[in-house]
This record gives C-alpha cells, structure tokens and sequence, in this order.
C-alpha cells in the first residue's frame, strides 16, 4: 500500500511529530468486512474503476440506518492469550468531538443539476463527478457518527468485537457483530476479497501486506429515491457503524517483518501495522477511495478536513525519517479541525529508552506517562502521544461515544485489565450496561502507581 505523509509539523530534534495522510490509501467496504485490497496507481488497478469509466449509480439509501441487530448469542468469552510480559496498558483519549459543518458527498445527478453545490465536474478517470456540501447541526461526534468502516493491516487477529447503544434500553450497549478465530466464522460479519465475499477468515493478516476492510454484511441498498452515489461495486456497498460505537480487537504485532509478503505478489511488502476508522462513505466513491478527485475526504485536497477518518494504530515504515517500527501514531481528522494528534517517532525513537511496562509515551519530551494523555479537538493536547509497539497479545479498544463527545484509544495487556475494562474483557460478553461505558470513557491508563 502507498501511503503519503504530511510533514506539516515537526518538533526539534530527532523527534518529529507529522500529521500523516493517507489520501492514497483507502478502498473501504461499508460491512464488517475483511477484503483484500491491492495497491493502486491513479490509473486504476484490479479492485478501481477503469481508467475513462464512469459507474452506473442508483439513487441509494435509507432515509436512516437501520437499528442494529439484537446482541449476539452469549457473548464470545475469554481467548487463550500467549503469556507475554505485562505492561501497564495506555490511552489517548480525544474530548471535544463533533461541530456543525459540512463535507463534500458524491452524489447521482446530471450535469448542471443545481444540486452539484460543491463541484460538478469529473472524477480521476474522466467520468462524472457531482457532489454537494453535506451539512450536519450536530456537535455530538460528528461527522464520526456517520457509517464508518473498520481497516486491518499486517496485524495477527483473534478476536472482534462491536457494541452499539441497545435501540429498546438506553441502559445497554449490545454486541451488535463479531468474529473469533475458533470459529473463523463472522457474526454479522462479510468477508470479502475484491469484490467476491468469503465465508470465513483465518485473521492471520499479517502474512502479507494486503489492506482488510471490516463493516455490517447488510447491504448499503440503492433504489428508494435518494441520491447519494452507489457504485456497482457489490464489495463496498454495505452498512458501516453509525452513531455511538464500541470496537475490541484482541491482536498480537508481534512477527518478523521479512515474512510479510505485497499482496500484489510483486515488489517490497509494507509490512507496517495499521488499525484505522474511516467513512464508509470514501469507499462508495466508485473508485474505493483511491484518489482524491471525486470523494469526502477532503475539502481543500491537503488535509483530511471532510467526512473523517481516525488512523487508530498506525505503525510508519516508508524508509524516511518519520519511519520506526517500533511506535505507532493515532491520529482524527475531519471538518471540525483538519488533523488532530498523528504524532510519530521517527529514527531517533528507541524502545529501549523506556521501561519494559511502557506503552504510551511523549515524543517531544522522551518521557513516558504517568496517567493517559488528553487531547482536545480544536484545543490542547497533553503532549505529543504515540504508541510503543506492543509485543505479545493486546486488547485495542476504541470508543467513539455520541454523549461525552469522546473518542478513546485503549491498549489493555490481557494480564491486567483495569477495573473500568472488567465488565468487557476478557469475556466480550452480550451486553455491557451504559455505566461499563462512562467507566472506560473516564479511565487513563497509565494508573498512578
């Protein structure tokens, strides 16, 4: 996969923190979906529009999501974890989220409709590209309680795991889809690679290079009336997760770069982990987002001030200077303020600079944290976060809350799960209560010793 960055900001000395950008890098599906991806040059490639094609869109749907299903089974219980040292877990943990304004969607109008507000013109490949400002009133979450979609990247799944607010009990979050490895069957789960879906999946992506995507398996349905662009992609047109959301991934990024291959099969592998949230809009832009000309990532084309994504887990490996195996970024970006966190180590950075039970760290100061840092979006950030790569198995939780406004990024050791984190892990039960929520919105880890 071909990733660009921006090096927007920068701290002195060998620490840099950049903002990263990945406008070449999403072909998202909007179910809970593992699908290969393949890289892609601006004029196309096996999973893209051809190069002068235009896709025949439908107006497409609902006029709201549906709810989401009823909470699954009994839950999906502990998994067998390999014992690994533990450390003290951390969380970066982004307040403020959401504010009123708009994003440029795709939608099916002809030329010169007046509807075209924001650009009526062409896409990448010179076919007909009309898009209007989607506006939003709201400051709870948005424009991240839109659909949005789950990526995986070079990193070794055991289990996944997401809750949403019970639709019948605002005391509840049920388990509304899931996947375990001893199954290997997804729970309103799709899998698919390009555009034909599988029933199963190993989770062992970090043997190649290759970008899954990871949403609902109901469809994203065209043909009620509205006009939103539906690609005739059957791979991406499926349902994200709206509204309020709680993701758990146990995964392990531990294993010998050298043995992740390209999944074209062809030149150097990109064996950098990569955990991110994104629009499930960007993939329905008929193109599964590989270019910028005819979709909602951007408003100005440099930064990802539109419809918004969160790159959770990011490990940099493009042979730079911003580049360290070792740490991981987690970065926001939408309308509300353009790019938020997405600091990185660069060749400077030495895990072995910190104590074996570090996991969140300040890149500008070389200082590990005492208690979980705090971001503010349009506002101040405690530092400059970034991750030390885990080694062994950890839960990645990632809590996206309409009533705080909060976005968190947790990373839990399984031996010493945090009283805020008791009533979800291990077990990953059915249903958690509202309050399970409010404790893993207020927990910062690192705990004060």
């Amino acid at each position: 996969m071909d990733v660009d960055f921006d090096t927007d900001r920068a701290s002195s000395g060998d620490w840099a923190v950049v903002s990263r950008s990945v406008l070449g890098a999403f072909a998202l599906a909007s179910v809970l979906v593992f699908s290969c991806g393949e890289s892609t040059s601006p004029s196309g490639g096996p999973n893209d529009t051809p190069s002068g094609a235009d896709p025949t869109p439908s107006p497409s749907a609902s006029s709201s999501p549906p709810p989401p299903p009823p909470a699954l089974g009994t839950g999906l219980g502990a998994y067998p974890v390999e014992p690994s040292t533990p450390t003290r877990g951390g969380t970066m943990t982004f307040t403020n989220v959401g504010a009123p304004g708009f994003w440029p969607r795709r939608i099916n109008r002809p030329s010169g409709d007046p509807a075209c507000d924001y650009k009526d013109g062409t896409d990448t490949w010179g076919g007909r590209c009309c898009m209007k400002k989607q506006t939003s009133a709201s400051d709870r979450l948005a424009p991240f309680d839109e659909e949005m979609t789950l990526i995986l990247k070079a990193i070794d799944v055991k289990q996944v795991a997401v809750y949403q607010p019970s639709a019948t009990d605002a005391a509840s979050w049920g388990l509304v889809s899931a996947w375990d490895r001893r199954t290997k069957v997804g729970q309103n789960l799709g899998f698919t690679q390009g555009k034909t879906q599988v029933a199963e999946s190993e989770g062992e992506l970090q043997k190649s290079d290759c970008v899954w995507y990871l949403a609902q398996t109901s469809p994203f349905e065209c043909g009620d009336g509205r006009d939103y662009f539906c690609p005739d992609d059957p791979g991406v047109n499926r349902r994200g997760w709206s509204g309020s959301k709680l993701f758990v991934i146990l995964t392990s990024m531990t294993f010998d770069d050298g043995a992740v291959e390209s999944c074209n099969g062809g030149g150097n592998a990109h064996p950098g982990p990569w955990v991110a949230l994104v629009a499930s809009e960007l993939i329905r832009d008929g193109a599964r987002k590989w270019n910028g000309a005819c979709n909602c990532y951007s408003k100005t084309g440099s930064v990802g001030d539109g419809c918004g994504e969160i790159n959770l887990f990011e490990v940099v490996m493009d042979g730079n200077q911003y580049s360290n195996r070792e740490f991981a970024s987690t970065g926001v970006r939408s309308y509300q303020a353009g790019h938020v966190g997405g600091n990185v180590c660069g060749t400077g950075c030495s895990r072995d600079a910190f104590a074996p039970d570090v996991d969140v760290l300040d890149a500008c100061t070389k200082k590990a944290y005492a208690s979980g840092p705090e971001i503010v979006v349009g506002g101040k950030s405690d530092g400059c976060p970034v991750w030390r790569r885990p080694t062994g198995d950890r839960y990645l939780v990632v809590l996206l809350d309409e009533t705080t406004r909060t976005i968190q990024v947790s990373l839990i050791h399984p031996a010493n799960v945090p009283s805020a984190a008791a009533p979800l892990l291990p077990s990953l039960p059915s249903a958690i209560a509202r309050s399970a929520v409010d404790s893993l919105v207020g927990l910062r880890l690192p705990a004060a010793k």
